[in-house]
């Protein structure tokens, strides 16, 4: 079962924090450059003290948008791009402490500079619930 929790639950322990950021009104120019996303969610693991293991893998499709994907230690970030749309989608997934993964969101905000956007805090996998 996953666990929802509020910001200020940032500090909860599980496995595995999970957090997702669906952002809205940013830049379609900055949405359709594979370097400053992928320079973006390297920046994002470096505010987040979190160890990427190779260079962001990007996908750029056809007409518009990427998929940028940087492996970490400590799990993964994922952006997903829709400059059509001013449009973004960001998942950060790290068993390192929760605080890490806000801060990593926060560091994306605050370089994206979206008009409006929506996060989740969940928490995933509880060793005292496995069977």
């Amino acid at each position: 079962m996953h666990r929802v929790a509020p910001p200020e639950a940032a500090t909860e322990r599980a496995v595995l924090t999970h957090v997702m950021l669906d952002m809205y009104g940013i830049d379609s120019e900055l949405l359709n450059d594979p370097d400053r996303i992928g320079k973006l969610l390297t920046g994002a693991a470096a505010a987040a003290s979190l160890h990427p293991l190779a260079e962001p893998a990007t996908y750029r499709y056809p007409r518009q948008g990427l998929t940028v994907f940087l492996p970490i230690r400590e799990s993964h970030f994922a952006i997903h791009t829709y400059p059509e749309y001013g449009y973004a989608s960001v998942d950060i997934v790290s068993c390192a402490l929760a605080e890490r993964a806000v801060r990593a969101r926060d560091y994306v905000l605050d370089r994206l500079g979206p008009e409006r956007h929506e996060s989740d805090l969940i928490f995933r996998g509880f060793p005292e619930n496995a069977a």
